[in-house]
């Protein structure tokens, strides 16, 4: 991963930097923890609830009712409450080894107006899951009963957390700063690892 090397307040090149660099970022972090930690617990629902269902059915007999529509929306919760990590890091995929043959001026204007493009479409997507859930606020699941609301809510929050994550990345770009984010976990150890000398390289 890029590392910081210059002023968080300097003009800087570089794609990627620590996400406690920029007061921005620190203030959003929280926000972010919750969501890196959530997408973890609802990965680990989605492998565990099959599993198990696998369990009560083969060796049981019994198999939990609902369990694989439960398993069903862990998924979904997974994809959508994941999305925003994605997007604040740059892992999603954007081609810009063809950007980066481009002119410095061309770079910087595309990336604003692809900035400003991202945020507006995320936000219509937030507004049209709050729509949609005001319209469905009777329906239910067939077979758990559970509220469309909940399926819609991991839109909405997604959605609502990913156009704020865009805002970010524009308010960025508009300053010349990296756009996206790394954790500290990624970055490379900066003392030198004491391994023995039949691995090192």
């Amino acid at each position: 991963m890029t590392s910081m090397t210059t002023s968080p307040d300097a003009s800087v090149t570089l794609l990627a930097v620590d996400s406690r660099a920029y007061a921005v970022d620190r203030a959003v972090e929280p926000l972010r923890w919750v969501f890196r930690w959530g997408s973890l617990v609802m990965l680990v629902l989605m492998v565990l609830l099959p599993f198990f269902q696998v369990i009560t059915r083969e060796i049981i007999g019994n198999p939990v009712i609902g369990l694989d529509e439960l398993a069903r929306y862990m998924l979904i919760c997974t994809v959508f409450i994941a999305l925003p990590c994605v997007v604040a890091g740059g892992a999603n995929i954007r081609m810009e080894e063809i950007l980066l043959l481009c002119p410095v001026r061309f770079i910087r204007v595309a990336k604003i107006l692809t900035a400003i493009v991202v945020v507006a479409t995320f936000a219509t997507a937030t507004v049209a899951t709050a729509v949609a859930i005001t319209k469905n606020l009777d329906n239910a699941t067939p077979t758990l009963g559970m509220p469309y609301w909940l399926f819609f809510g991991a839109a909405l929050i997604s959605f609502g957390m990913t156009t704020l994550e865009c805002g970010i990345q524009l308010f960025k770009v508009l300053q010349g700063r990296p756009i996206y984010i790394t954790f500290p976990q990624e970055q490379e150890p900066e003392e030198e690892l004491n391994l023995p000398e039949d691995m090192k390289i």
